[in-house]
């Protein structure tokens, strides 16, 4: 099975040189963690190589985006002239609102199945290897009960498998009494947990991989930083949680 270089320093080294390609890989974390970092170093290194990639926001708008990830050495403007990267804005559609006091939990189904309509088309077109959405906890936003949230990240997931590209979805959590809802953990194939903690009134960035199917991978938690050139993970330095 080929190896899919993250682009992410010290991350290869953890997971044994890359991720299995076709894969879906989920990153989770709170706010302020690197999670669109991680995405974009993920795309631009398959640019680097010329492998098509495409970019999924359904949170934030993505001129926000763009304008925030100037902060790094990435050169999306020239990866996008070129044709190795599309980045596509589905914020909008998530956050259309359905009629007041009316919950539609066959309309917010139909919003899912239309934007994954939309991703297959432009793999296609596009000819995409590398794929990232961000956040799918946006993607359930409209339905009501967890039930439906599960059986829509099941059917997301599904449909993911066939479209032959390695994927990064992001997640968004803040505390570890939500993971009884994580059911896109144990359906990914790999998962990287990024979290912070304040100690000693500093604050401390970790990556830990959760799993990686496949591979044998250093599952012990390591420190990271976010720097001009993006995410780097001191793989060889242990961390006392």
């Amino acid at each position: 099975m080929k190896m899919i270089s993250t682009g992410i320093l010290g991350l290869d080294e953890m997971v044994g040189g890359g991720f299995l390609e076709n894969r879906i890989i989920l990153v989770r974390g709170g706010p302020g963690v690197g999670k669109t970092v991680f995405s974009f170093q993920f795309l631009v290194e398959g640019a680097k190589k010329r492998e098509q990639g495409i970019y999924v926001t359904l949170e934030e708008p993505l001129n926000l985006i763009k304008l925030n990830m100037k902060l790094f050495a990435f050169d999306l403007e020239g990866f996008e002239r070129r044709g190795l990267l599309k980045l596509i804005n589905e914020s909008g559609q998530v956050y259309k609102p359905f009629a007041p006091n009316r919950y539609d939990r066959d309309g917010a189904k139909l919003l899912v199945t239309r934007m994954l309509e939309r991703i297959k088309q432009e793999v296609e077109n596009l000819g995409a290897k590398r794929l990232v959405i961000d956040p799918i906890t946006s993607l359930v936003i409209h339905q009501r009960f967890p039930t439906d949230k599960r059986l829509e990240i099941m059917e997301l997931i599904k449909a993911l498998r066939n479209l032959r590209c390695t994927v990064v979805i992001t997640s968004e959590a803040t505390s570890h009494t939500e993971r009884d809802f994580f059911v896109e953990e144990y359906l990914a194939d790999g998962a990287v947990i990024l979290s912070k903690k304040l100690r000693d009134f500093n604050v401390i960035k970790t990556v830990r991989i959760e799993k990686m199917r496949g591979l044998k991978h250093d599952d012990q938690p390591h420190r990271y930083e976010i720097s001009d050139d993006g995410i780097v993970i001191y793989h060889t330095e242990p961390v006392i949680i």
